[in-house]
Order: C-alpha cells, then sequence, then structure tokens
C-alpha cells in the first residue's frame, strides 16, 4: 500500500462518516419542516409532538456531521493542498454559496427550536422555509466539489468560476442526493422512533411511508446520474456497473459493491415494506424499523464508496485518464508504506 492509496483511503473514510450524518440531517430537517407545517394546519399536536422529534434527531446527528466535517477539512487541506486550490480557485461560487448555508443555519437552527410555542405556529412553519432552504445549501453548493472531480471543468480552455455552474454531470448529482438523502433520513428517523420505549404508531408509519414513496423516485435518478456518467466519465462508468453489465471495469474493486448496493436496495425495500404494512395494521416491528434504517445507510456507504473510489488512481478523471492522486498529495507528509 503506497502513501498516495493510503492518503485517498483515509480521505474517503473521513468523507463517508460525515456522509452517514449529513444524509439525516438534510433528511430530517426537510421532514420537520414538512410535518410542522402539517401540525399547525391541522392543529394536530401528535404531529407538533413529531416534529420536535424529528427536529431534536436532526440537532443531535448536527453535532456529529460537524465534527466529521472539521476532520475531513483539515485533513483534505494538509494532505491534499493542491487540489483544496483547484476547488477554491474552480469552485469559488459553489463553495460559497455552502458557506451562506452553513452560517444561515446555525442561528436559524437556534431560532426554531428556542421559538417553538412561544410565537403562532404559524409564524414558527414560515421560519421553517429558511431553515430548510439553508440546510440544502449545503449540499446544492459541495456536491459541485464532486462534480468537479468527475467531470473537471477548470481543464476546459478560457475557464472561468463562473463556468463550474455549467458542469452536466451535476443536474443528475444533486438530485441523486437530496432524494436519497430525504429518503435516508425517514427510514433512519423511522428507526430512532421505533427504539423508543413509547413507540409512536403515527410517526413510524409516516416515516417508513415517505420512505417507500421514495424509492422509486431515487432509483430514476440513480439511473440518470448513471446514464450522464457514462456519457462524460466512461473510466468511472466502468468501474462501477462492471462486466455483468457490458463493460471491461480497469479494478475490480468497486463493481462487486455496486451489486451488493443493489442487492441491499431490494432488501431495504421489502423489509420496509413490511414494516409499512404492520403499521397499518397497528401494529410495530421493532426489528424490521430499524433494519430498514440500518440497510439505508449500508446502501448510502457502499453507492459512496463507489462513485468516489471508482475514480482511483486518478483524483480527477477526465474520460479515460486524469491528474493521478500521487500528484495532488502533499509531499512534505512522510505517509510510511503499509507491509
Amino acid at each position: 500500500m503506497n502513501s498516495a492509496y493510503l492518503s485517498f483511503v483515509l480521505l474517503g473514510f473521513f468523507l463517508e462518516m460525515h456522509l452517514v450524518f449529513v444524509n439525516v440531517i438534510i433528511g430530517a430537517a426537510i421532514l420537520t419542516v414538512v410535518v410542522r407545517y402539517l401540525a399547525y394546519r391541522r392543529n394536530d399536536e401528535r404531529l407538533d409532538g413529531l416534529a420536535r422529534d424529528m427536529f431534536r434527531l436532526m440537532v443531535a446527528t448536527d453535532l456529529f456531521a460537524g465534527v466529521w466535517a472539521t476532520i475531513l477539512t483539515v485533513y483534505m487541506a494538509s494532505a491534499f493542498p493542491s487540489m483544496t486550490a483547484i476547488f477554491t480557485r474552480a469552485d469559488f461560487y459553489p463553495i460559497a454559496i455552502a458557506l451562506v448555508g452553513i452560517v444561515a443555519s446555525i442561528p436559524l437552527i437556534a431560532a426554531y427550536w428556542h421559538l417553538w410555542g412561544r410565537i403562532g405556529p404559524r409564524a414558527h412553519s414560515a421560519l421553517g422555509i429558511p431553515l430548510a432552504a439553508s440546510v440544502l445549501l449545503v449540499p446544492i453548493g459541495f456536491r459541485y466539489l464532486f462534480a468537479e472531480l468527475n467531470n473537471p471543468q477548470f481543464l476546459n480552455p478560457g475557464f472561468e468560476p463562473i463556468d463550474a455552474f455549467a458542469n452536466p454531470l451535476y443536474p443528475p448529482l444533486i438530485a441523486h442526493t437530496i432524494i436519497g438523502a430525504v429518503d435516508i433520513g425517514a427510514f433512519v428517523l423511522a428507526a430512532v422512533l421505533v427504539a423508543r420505549k413509547e413507540a409512536g404508531l403515527e410517526g413510524i408509519k409516516m416515516s417508513l411511508g415517505v420512505g417507500l414513496a421514495l424509492l422509486v423516485p431515487q432509483a430514476v435518478a440513480g439511473g440518470y446520474y448513471f446514464a450522464v456518467l457514462e456519457r462524460y466519465d466512461p473510466y468511472i462508468a466502468a468501474n462501477i456497473a462492471g462486466p455483468l453489465l457490458g463493460y471491461d471495469p480497469p479494478s475490480a474493486l468497486f463493481y462487486p459493491a455496486f451489486y451488493a448496493a443493489l442487492a441491499l436496495v431490494v432488501a431495504l425495500g421489502a423489509v420496509a415494506l413490511y414494516a409499512f404494512y404492520e403499521a397499518l395494521r397497528g401494529r410495530v416491528a421493532k426489528l424490521a424499523t430499524v433494519a430498514a434504517g440500518v440497510l439505508a445507510e449500508a446502501v448510502m456507504v457502499l453507492m459512496e464508496y463507489v462513485n468516489d473510489g471508482a475514480r482511483y488512481p486518478y483524483m480527477f478523471v477526465t474520460g479515460g485518464g486524469g491528474i493521478p492522486v500521487a500528484q495532488l498529495v502533499n509531499q512534505l507528509i512522510e505517509m510510511p508504506p503499509a507491509t
């Protein structure tokens, strides 16, 4: 294991740990705002209590996500300073969008919680709109960096920072990201609710229903993303799809994980459908509901591993080649090879 590979693996690990929590934050934030609005419109105290539980999950998860975000940022800046410099130049505007979301979300989260029950339900529901928007701005901005890795715009002749918004990989990637985040958040929320001593059947049923309803749109968004990836980045597409789908992958490290993730998606659908059916009958299937939350996160981890790892040994991929990881690693940091 050489130092470039080890550096790449560590970067991927820190990213995966961050995303495990980030997806729950996005999903819980969107669901909180929607359920809070429904509670206001229906004057339903049970829905209001459910919205509070969702928001608590979001805040608790945000603490862990923030820690891993700090680790990821510090590591990327120290181990891959050249890549960090490229991002800050080529994707300055998307990064600025994400930073606006981060800065705005902190006071909005505090205000949303402390004003709950202290201002009118209509005003409080309205406050959820900028809260949800600020949370969404973070992936909306940062996902441009992932699109840049798979289809670097800064290598185009006459590139200007504003051109980063024209990356053709971005629309399917952000659609896949947001739908998937809400989907994961819904399943994890159901798992958290069912683990409580007094499991609220209404919240479990609603969360499972949202998760199941989004599985098909998520699959469509994933197919759309792969179709665009195949056009602009055949190297990564071949590594992801593998020989079973008629490709000749440069590496055998990734397509088995892709096939495993697809199998887990089928298992997730079956388990969640059973748990949802039991909830409709007024019964709580605890094991199945918890399994749905775990499976949702497992699918995300595998898919992110495949999508990000499949570019190795390159960091920025251009068609069938790219900029190798080894050229971007900080050579001042001695990374001893593993034996």
